[in-house]
Protein backbone atom coordinates (compact mmCIF):
# COMPACT_ATOMS: atom_id res chain seq x y z
CA UNK A 1 0.00 0.00 0.00
CA UNK A 2 2.83 2.42 0.42
CA UNK A 3 3.90 2.23 -3.19
CA UNK A 4 0.62 3.78 -4.55
CA UNK A 5 1.56 7.12 -3.03
CA UNK A 6 4.54 8.23 -4.84
CA UNK A 7 2.66 6.23 -7.93
CA UNK A 8 0.00 8.75 -8.20
CA UNK A 9 1.98 11.79 -6.86
CA UNK A 10 4.22 11.17 -10.27
CA UNK A 11 0.86 10.46 -12.21
CA UNK A 12 -0.75 14.13 -11.11
CA UNK A 13 3.25 15.40 -11.62
CA UNK A 14 3.20 14.94 -15.27
CA UNK A 15 -0.31 15.94 -15.85
CA UNK A 16 0.61 19.07 -14.54
CA UNK A 17 3.19 19.28 -16.50
CA UNK A 18 1.16 18.53 -19.67
CA UNK A 19 -1.44 21.39 -18.56
CA UNK A 20 1.43 24.15 -18.61
CA UNK A 21 1.01 26.53 -21.57
CA UNK A 22 4.11 25.48 -23.68
CA UNK A 23 2.33 22.03 -23.96
CA UNK A 24 -0.88 23.37 -25.38
CA UNK A 25 0.19 23.58 -29.15
CA UNK A 26 1.26 20.13 -29.15
CA UNK A 27 -1.87 18.32 -27.48
CA UNK A 28 -3.73 20.64 -30.33
CA UNK A 29 -1.76 19.01 -33.19
CA UNK A 30 -2.54 15.95 -31.48
CA UNK A 31 -6.29 16.78 -31.64
CA UNK A 32 -6.58 17.35 -35.10
CA UNK A 33 -4.36 14.74 -36.21
CA UNK A 34 -6.86 12.26 -34.13
CA UNK A 35 -9.79 14.39 -35.81
CA UNK A 36 -8.25 14.09 -39.36
CA UNK A 37 -7.54 10.36 -38.98
CA UNK A 38 -11.43 9.40 -37.96
CA UNK A 39 -12.54 11.64 -40.40
CA UNK A 40 -10.72 9.65 -43.20
CA UNK A 41 -12.53 6.72 -41.92
CA UNK A 42 -15.89 7.54 -43.32
CA UNK A 43 -16.78 7.44 -46.79
CA UNK A 44 -17.92 11.25 -48.44
CA UNK A 45 -20.55 11.89 -49.50
CA UNK A 46 -19.97 13.99 -52.13
CA UNK A 47 -17.61 10.47 -53.50
CA UNK A 48 -20.63 8.65 -53.64
CA UNK A 49 -23.08 11.45 -55.64
CA UNK A 50 -19.71 12.06 -58.08
CA UNK A 51 -20.09 7.70 -58.67
CA UNK A 52 -23.92 8.21 -59.18
CA UNK A 53 -23.05 11.12 -61.50
CA UNK A 54 -20.82 9.95 -63.41
CA UNK A 55 -22.83 6.66 -64.22
CA UNK A 56 -25.73 8.31 -64.92
CA UNK A 57 -23.69 10.40 -67.88
CA UNK A 58 -22.14 7.09 -69.18
CA UNK A 59 -24.85 4.70 -68.83
CA UNK A 60 -28.06 6.99 -68.89
CA UNK A 61 -26.87 9.59 -71.15
CA UNK A 62 -27.89 12.56 -68.48
CA UNK A 63 -26.92 14.37 -65.57
CA UNK A 64 -28.81 12.72 -62.62
CA UNK A 65 -30.40 15.08 -59.67
CA UNK A 66 -29.71 13.02 -56.61
CA UNK A 67 -31.67 12.17 -53.14
CA UNK A 68 -29.14 13.97 -50.56
CA UNK A 69 -28.30 11.83 -47.68
CA UNK A 70 -28.99 12.79 -44.06
CA UNK A 71 -25.30 14.37 -43.41
CA UNK A 72 -25.42 12.10 -39.91
CA UNK A 73 -25.24 8.53 -42.12
CA UNK A 74 -21.52 7.37 -42.00
CA UNK A 75 -20.30 4.54 -44.35
CA UNK A 76 -17.13 3.12 -44.05
CA UNK A 77 -14.20 4.23 -46.56
CA UNK A 78 -14.31 2.11 -49.60
CA UNK A 79 -11.07 0.27 -50.93
CA UNK A 80 -12.90 -0.94 -53.91
CA UNK A 81 -14.58 1.93 -56.55
CA UNK A 82 -17.80 2.26 -56.20
CA UNK A 83 -20.37 -0.24 -57.78
CA UNK A 84 -23.60 1.44 -59.46
CA UNK A 85 -26.34 0.07 -60.96
CA UNK A 86 -30.11 0.01 -61.70
CA UNK A 87 -31.69 -2.33 -59.55
CA UNK A 88 -34.84 -2.09 -60.33
CA UNK A 89 -35.17 -1.92 -64.45
CA UNK A 90 -35.86 1.82 -64.17
CA UNK A 91 -34.31 5.36 -64.08
CA UNK A 92 -35.70 6.29 -60.90
CA UNK A 93 -33.67 4.58 -58.14
CA UNK A 94 -29.46 3.78 -58.27
CA UNK A 95 -27.95 0.99 -55.89
CA UNK A 96 -24.54 2.12 -54.89
CA UNK A 97 -22.34 -1.02 -53.50
CA UNK A 98 -18.49 -0.81 -51.52
CA UNK A 99 -17.41 -4.40 -51.83
CA UNK A 100 -14.34 -4.10 -49.74
CA UNK A 101 -13.95 -1.65 -46.97
CA UNK A 102 -10.40 -0.31 -45.47
CA UNK A 103 -11.22 -0.94 -42.16
CA UNK A 104 -10.28 -5.11 -40.75
CA UNK A 105 -13.28 -6.91 -39.63
CA UNK A 106 -15.74 -3.98 -41.02
CA UNK A 107 -18.19 -5.09 -43.61
CA UNK A 108 -19.08 -4.21 -46.94
CA UNK A 109 -21.90 -1.91 -47.31
CA UNK A 110 -24.90 -0.92 -49.98
CA UNK A 111 -27.50 2.01 -50.22
CA UNK A 112 -30.60 2.76 -52.80
CA UNK A 113 -30.33 6.35 -53.98
CA UNK A 114 -33.27 8.03 -55.72
CA UNK A 115 -32.89 9.88 -58.88
CA UNK A 116 -33.79 11.77 -62.09
CA UNK A 117 -32.07 11.89 -64.85
CA UNK A 118 -32.39 14.48 -66.84
CA UNK A 119 -31.39 14.03 -70.66
CA UNK A 120 -32.17 15.54 -74.37
CA UNK A 121 -34.29 13.10 -76.61
CA UNK A 122 -36.02 13.03 -79.48
CA UNK A 123 -39.72 12.76 -78.98
CA UNK A 124 -42.83 13.34 -80.63
CA UNK A 125 -45.03 16.78 -79.97
CA UNK A 126 -47.94 18.22 -81.46
CA UNK A 127 -48.71 21.32 -83.62
CA UNK A 128 -52.29 21.14 -84.12
CA UNK A 129 -55.09 19.84 -81.89
CA UNK A 130 -56.47 16.46 -82.06
CA UNK A 131 -59.84 15.52 -81.17
CA UNK A 132 -61.22 12.62 -78.59
CA UNK A 133 -60.68 9.13 -80.79
CA UNK A 134 -59.42 11.08 -83.72
CA UNK A 135 -56.53 9.65 -85.96
CA UNK A 136 -53.07 11.42 -86.15
CA UNK A 137 -51.91 12.61 -89.52
CA UNK A 138 -47.87 13.21 -90.79
CA UNK A 139 -49.00 17.42 -90.59
CA UNK A 140 -50.03 17.16 -86.96
CA UNK A 141 -47.12 16.13 -85.12
CA UNK A 142 -43.29 16.94 -85.60
CA UNK A 143 -40.18 15.06 -83.72
CA UNK A 144 -38.01 17.69 -81.95
CA UNK A 145 -35.50 17.96 -78.82
CA UNK A 146 -36.91 17.31 -75.32
CA UNK A 147 -34.96 18.48 -72.63
CA UNK A 148 -35.89 16.99 -69.16
CA UNK A 149 -36.55 14.21 -66.89
CA UNK A 150 -39.33 12.38 -68.36
CA UNK A 151 -39.14 9.02 -69.75
CA UNK A 152 -42.12 8.28 -71.14
CA UNK A 153 -42.60 10.12 -74.28
CA UNK A 154 -42.72 8.75 -77.35
CA UNK A 155 -39.49 9.29 -79.70
CA UNK A 156 -38.03 8.42 -83.01
CA UNK A 157 -38.53 4.54 -82.31
CA UNK A 158 -42.20 5.27 -83.07
CA UNK A 159 -44.41 7.11 -85.69
CA UNK A 160 -47.82 8.01 -84.45
CA UNK A 161 -49.12 9.13 -87.36
CA UNK A 162 -52.29 6.67 -88.30
CA UNK A 163 -52.59 6.20 -84.26
CA UNK A 164 -56.05 6.49 -82.82
CA UNK A 165 -55.57 8.59 -79.40
CA UNK A 166 -58.33 8.39 -76.14
CA UNK A 167 -58.95 11.84 -75.63
CA UNK A 168 -58.43 15.14 -76.96
CA UNK A 169 -55.14 16.52 -76.92
CA UNK A 170 -53.98 20.31 -77.55
CA UNK A 171 -51.15 21.96 -79.24
CA UNK A 172 -48.05 21.39 -77.61
CA UNK A 173 -48.48 17.84 -75.97
CA UNK A 174 -45.78 15.60 -75.75
CA UNK A 175 -46.97 12.29 -77.07
CA UNK A 176 -47.22 8.69 -74.83
CA UNK A 177 -48.32 5.56 -74.69
CA UNK A 178 -51.29 6.29 -72.78
CA UNK A 179 -52.85 8.47 -75.32
CA UNK A 180 -53.15 5.91 -77.79
CA UNK A 181 -56.08 3.58 -77.75
CA UNK A 182 -55.23 -0.02 -77.48
CA UNK A 183 -55.90 -0.73 -81.36
CA UNK A 184 -55.07 -4.81 -82.23
CA UNK A 185 -56.42 -6.67 -85.52
CA UNK A 186 -59.53 -8.50 -85.58
CA UNK A 187 -61.51 -10.26 -88.15
CA UNK A 188 -65.31 -9.25 -89.01
CA UNK A 189 -67.19 -11.74 -91.26
CA UNK A 190 -67.11 -10.40 -95.01
CA UNK A 191 -71.00 -11.92 -95.57
CA UNK A 192 -73.39 -13.76 -94.15
CA UNK A 193 -71.90 -17.16 -92.88
CA UNK A 194 -74.61 -20.24 -92.67
CA UNK A 195 -74.38 -22.32 -89.77
CA UNK A 196 -71.85 -25.09 -90.51
CA UNK A 197 -70.19 -23.37 -92.92
CA UNK A 198 -66.18 -24.40 -93.71
CA UNK A 199 -64.87 -20.75 -93.14
CA UNK A 200 -62.52 -19.44 -96.01
CA UNK A 201 -60.67 -16.34 -96.53
CA UNK A 202 -63.47 -14.83 -98.45
CA UNK A 203 -66.21 -15.17 -95.55
CA UNK A 204 -63.04 -12.94 -93.55
CA UNK A 205 -62.75 -9.33 -93.39
CA UNK A 206 -59.34 -7.42 -91.11
CA UNK A 207 -60.66 -5.08 -88.82
CA UNK A 208 -58.47 -3.11 -86.19
CA UNK A 209 -60.50 -2.78 -82.98
CA UNK A 210 -60.12 -1.36 -79.47
CA UNK A 211 -59.75 -3.76 -77.11
CA UNK A 212 -62.07 -1.69 -74.97
CA UNK A 213 -64.93 -2.36 -77.12
CA UNK A 214 -64.70 -6.11 -77.89
CA UNK A 215 -64.76 -9.47 -76.80
CA UNK A 216 -61.70 -11.05 -74.53
CA UNK A 217 -62.60 -13.81 -76.76
CA UNK A 218 -62.59 -12.29 -80.00
CA UNK A 219 -59.88 -14.34 -82.34
CA UNK A 220 -57.21 -12.31 -83.57
CA UNK A 221 -54.83 -15.24 -85.68
CA UNK A 222 -56.54 -15.50 -89.05
CA UNK A 223 -55.34 -19.47 -88.77
CA UNK A 224 -57.74 -20.05 -85.98
CA UNK A 225 -60.59 -19.48 -87.72
CA UNK A 226 -59.59 -20.86 -91.12
CA UNK A 227 -61.25 -23.71 -92.22
CA UNK A 228 -63.36 -24.23 -88.88
CA UNK A 229 -66.87 -24.54 -88.52
CA UNK A 230 -69.61 -21.71 -87.86
CA UNK A 231 -71.40 -23.31 -84.92
CA UNK A 232 -74.38 -20.92 -85.61
CA UNK A 233 -75.98 -18.75 -88.46
CA UNK A 234 -73.14 -15.10 -88.34
CA UNK A 235 -74.38 -12.09 -89.70
CA UNK A 236 -72.37 -10.17 -92.02
CA UNK A 237 -70.29 -7.67 -90.30
CA UNK A 238 -69.97 -9.40 -86.62
CA UNK A 239 -66.49 -9.64 -85.15
CA UNK A 240 -65.74 -13.44 -84.75
CA UNK A 241 -64.52 -14.64 -81.31
CA UNK A 242 -64.08 -18.17 -80.49
CA UNK A 243 -67.70 -18.96 -79.42
CA UNK A 244 -68.37 -18.24 -83.09
CA UNK A 245 -66.78 -21.46 -84.17
CA UNK A 246 -65.56 -24.81 -83.76
CA UNK A 247 -63.36 -27.65 -85.08
CA UNK A 248 -64.02 -30.70 -86.67
CA UNK A 249 -61.98 -34.14 -86.84
CA UNK A 250 -61.62 -37.38 -89.33
CA UNK A 251 -62.86 -40.06 -87.70
CA UNK A 252 -64.36 -43.14 -87.91
CA UNK A 253 -68.19 -43.54 -88.23
CA UNK A 254 -70.37 -46.60 -88.67
CA UNK A 255 -71.31 -47.02 -92.30
CA UNK A 256 -74.83 -49.04 -90.85
CA UNK A 257 -76.95 -49.81 -87.99
CA UNK A 258 -74.80 -52.41 -85.91
CA UNK A 259 -76.48 -54.69 -83.50
CA UNK A 260 -74.56 -55.37 -80.05
CA UNK A 261 -72.09 -58.36 -79.78
CA UNK A 262 -71.06 -57.52 -83.76
CA UNK A 263 -67.50 -58.46 -84.73
CA UNK A 264 -66.77 -55.84 -86.93
CA UNK A 265 -65.73 -55.99 -90.20
CA UNK A 266 -64.16 -53.57 -93.15
CA UNK A 267 -67.37 -52.58 -94.83
CA UNK A 268 -69.08 -51.70 -91.15
CA UNK A 269 -66.41 -48.38 -91.23
CA UNK A 270 -66.02 -45.38 -93.15
CA UNK A 271 -64.16 -42.13 -92.51
CA UNK A 272 -66.10 -38.67 -92.26
CA UNK A 273 -65.66 -35.07 -90.85
CA UNK A 274 -66.84 -34.45 -87.93
CA UNK A 275 -67.71 -31.43 -85.55
CA UNK A 276 -65.95 -31.52 -82.33
CA UNK A 277 -69.77 -31.04 -80.26
CA UNK A 278 -70.69 -34.41 -81.91
CA UNK A 279 -67.90 -35.85 -80.14
CA UNK A 280 -68.07 -36.95 -76.82
CA UNK A 281 -65.02 -38.39 -76.30
CA UNK A 282 -61.79 -38.91 -78.99
CA UNK A 283 -62.61 -41.04 -82.08
CA UNK A 284 -60.27 -43.02 -83.72
CA UNK A 285 -58.43 -42.08 -86.64
CA UNK A 286 -58.20 -45.55 -88.84
CA UNK A 287 -60.98 -47.96 -89.21
CA UNK A 288 -58.35 -50.71 -90.16
CA UNK A 289 -57.58 -51.11 -86.38
CA UNK A 290 -61.02 -51.75 -85.18
CA UNK A 291 -61.80 -54.68 -87.71
CA UNK A 292 -62.26 -57.38 -85.11
CA UNK A 293 -63.31 -55.45 -81.99
CA UNK A 294 -67.14 -56.27 -80.78
CA UNK A 295 -70.05 -53.78 -80.76
CA UNK A 296 -70.99 -52.97 -76.79
CA UNK A 297 -74.78 -51.88 -77.70
CA UNK A 298 -76.54 -51.31 -80.40
CA UNK A 299 -74.84 -48.14 -82.62
CA UNK A 300 -77.08 -46.24 -85.30
CA UNK A 301 -76.17 -45.90 -88.53
CA UNK A 302 -73.37 -42.87 -89.13
CA UNK A 303 -72.28 -42.93 -85.74
CA UNK A 304 -68.85 -41.49 -84.53
CA UNK A 305 -67.22 -44.66 -82.90
CA UNK A 306 -65.74 -43.99 -80.12
CA UNK A 307 -63.78 -46.29 -76.46
CA UNK A 308 -66.65 -46.51 -74.70
CA UNK A 309 -68.91 -48.45 -77.52
CA UNK A 310 -66.39 -51.37 -78.52
CA UNK A 311 -64.32 -53.90 -77.04
CA UNK A 312 -61.36 -56.10 -77.90
CA UNK A 313 -62.88 -59.65 -79.12
CA UNK A 314 -62.00 -62.06 -76.63
CA UNK A 315 -59.28 -64.57 -77.52
CA UNK A 316 -61.28 -67.33 -75.18
CA UNK A 317 -65.17 -67.59 -75.08
CA UNK A 318 -67.26 -68.99 -72.42
CA UNK A 319 -67.96 -72.71 -73.60
CA UNK A 320 -65.46 -72.83 -76.07
CA UNK A 321 -62.95 -75.34 -75.96
CA UNK A 322 -59.15 -74.40 -74.99
CA UNK A 323 -55.23 -75.77 -74.90
CA UNK A 324 -54.44 -75.73 -71.66
CA UNK A 325 -50.74 -76.10 -70.84
CA UNK A 326 -48.90 -76.63 -67.56
CA UNK A 327 -45.47 -76.05 -67.51
CA UNK A 328 -42.94 -77.92 -65.66
CA UNK A 329 -39.02 -77.57 -64.58
CA UNK A 330 -37.95 -79.60 -67.59
CA UNK A 331 -41.15 -80.56 -69.58
CA UNK A 332 -44.90 -79.49 -70.88
CA UNK A 333 -48.30 -80.82 -70.80
CA UNK A 334 -51.28 -80.22 -72.86
CA UNK A 335 -54.49 -81.41 -72.51
CA UNK A 336 -57.89 -79.85 -73.67
CA UNK A 337 -60.38 -77.63 -71.42
CA UNK A 338 -63.55 -76.05 -71.87
CA UNK A 339 -63.67 -72.14 -71.30
CA UNK A 340 -65.56 -70.83 -68.42
CA UNK A 341 -65.81 -67.51 -68.80
CA UNK A 342 -64.73 -64.61 -71.11
CA UNK A 343 -60.92 -63.88 -71.58
CA UNK A 344 -58.70 -61.75 -72.98
CA UNK A 345 -54.91 -61.28 -73.49
CA UNK A 346 -53.24 -61.63 -69.76
CA UNK A 347 -56.37 -62.27 -68.20
CA UNK A 348 -56.89 -64.96 -65.28
CA UNK A 349 -59.97 -67.39 -65.90
CA UNK A 350 -61.38 -71.03 -64.50
CA UNK A 351 -61.35 -73.94 -67.14
CA UNK A 352 -62.83 -77.46 -66.42
CA UNK A 353 -60.29 -79.98 -67.76
CA UNK A 354 -61.43 -82.65 -69.96
CA UNK A 355 -62.22 -85.44 -69.09
CA UNK A 356 -61.47 -85.28 -65.72
CA UNK A 357 -63.87 -82.57 -64.75
CA UNK A 358 -61.43 -80.95 -62.28
CA UNK A 359 -61.71 -76.80 -62.42
CA UNK A 360 -58.44 -75.29 -62.86
CA UNK A 361 -57.59 -71.85 -62.76
CA UNK A 362 -55.13 -69.82 -65.99
CA UNK A 363 -54.17 -67.33 -67.76
CA UNK A 364 -55.51 -66.45 -71.32
CA UNK A 365 -51.51 -66.14 -73.61
CA UNK A 366 -53.16 -66.52 -77.09
CA UNK A 367 -56.65 -67.65 -78.77
CA UNK A 368 -57.63 -70.68 -77.66
CA UNK A 369 -54.92 -70.93 -75.55
CA UNK A 370 -54.58 -70.88 -71.45
CA UNK A 371 -51.70 -71.67 -69.10
CA UNK A 372 -52.29 -73.30 -65.28
CA UNK A 373 -51.13 -70.89 -63.14
CA UNK A 374 -49.37 -71.89 -60.37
Amino acid sequence: MTDLVPKNNKRQGLATQLMQPKWMPLMACLWLITTATQAAQWQAHQDIYQAINQFSQQELGGHARITQLDERSRYHLCKTPLQVTLPFNNHKTVKVVCEKTHGIGEPSWLLYLSINVQTNTQAWRLVSPIAQQGTINANQVVLVTYTGTSSSYIGSETNPTGKQVRRRLDVGHWLSPIDFMDLHLLWRAAEDIAQGQVIASKHLLASKESTRTTSPNAVTNKNLLLGQLAKRYIKAGKVLDQNDVEGQQHVVISSQALTMGRELIAQDLTMAWVPDHKLRQAGFNHKEALVGWVTKRHIASGTPLTQDMLRQAYLVTKGSEVSLQINLDNYQITSQAEALSNGNLGDKIEVKVIPSGLVKRGIVIAKGHVELSR
